[in-house]
């Protein structure tokens, strides 16, 4: 699966596609599409911070129970 960054860069290409549109149409739907891409990458980043497990020694949970 593609990256957030894949995403945003998608979202900047869209973007730059509707600015040298000339049909409304077209314009409406590449801004539409950067706006999804945008909220994917976003969805992406919160997804990698929550999920990312931190790396620790078999033991080292119980003692930061603890608080050793």
């Amino acid at each position: 699966m593609p990256g957030a960054e894949y995403y945003r860069k998608q979202a900047q290409l869209c973007a730059q596609l509707a600015l040298i549109s000339s049909g409304h149409l077209v314009i409406s739907r590449y801004n539409t599409l950067a706006l999804e891409h945008l909220a994917k990458a976003a969805e992406l980043d919160a997804s990698t911070e929550v999920t990312t497990p931190a790396m620790c020694r078999p033991g080292d949970e119980r003692r930061d129970m603890d608080g050793d």
